[in-house]
């Protein structure tokens, strides 16, 4: 390389170059799991009140896995899932009323048990976590809706 090339990468150019790809791959799985969907008509406009579970895995449509980065809370109204402020471009928050859930037991995935939770809204954007991650959403909203104190 000569020296003209090497002007083209400094410092500043690489962390542009940087930020627009960070920005780029967040939108891009947004649209390609379907949480830009969701958000169309599940957009948090207020603050979540209940018990959350941090760092959680989720996968979505076509492959599309939010791995360790979730927040995922449920009370007697509906689900709350939100990602990591890191990853939140392209990801705003959502919650989700119960009446447009419905759920179903998946199959087995390798050495554990999937559930899927699919919306009325948007039938062909699942919300796939483990078995084991849906025993405790279920159990938070019962508590919820008996007034258990979180």
């Amino acid at each position: 390389m000569n020296a003209n090339a090497l002007e083209y990468i400094s410092v500043p150019n690489f962390i542009l170059f940087f930020i627009v790809l960070w920005i780029s791959v967040s939108m891009l799985i947004s649209v390609i799991g379907g949480w830009r969907s969701l958000s169309g008509d599940y957009r948090a406009n207020f603050p979540y009140d209940g018990k959350k579970l941090r760092m959680k895995s989720v996968g979505m449509r076509w492959g599309t896995s939010y791995s360790n980065c979730v927040t995922i809370g449920a009370n007697k109204e509906g689900l709350y899932l939100s990602v990591l402020p890191i990853f939140r471009i392209g990801h705003p928050t959502l919650f989700i009323p119960w009446a447009d859930i419905s759920t179903e037991e998946g199959k087995q995935l390798f050495f554990f048990k999937v559930f899927k939770f699919k919306f009325v809204k948007h039938p062909n954007v699942p919300v796939v976590i483990s078995k084991r991650l849906a025993e405790k959403i279920f159990k938070m909203r019962e508590e919820s809706l008996r007034g258990i104190s979180l």
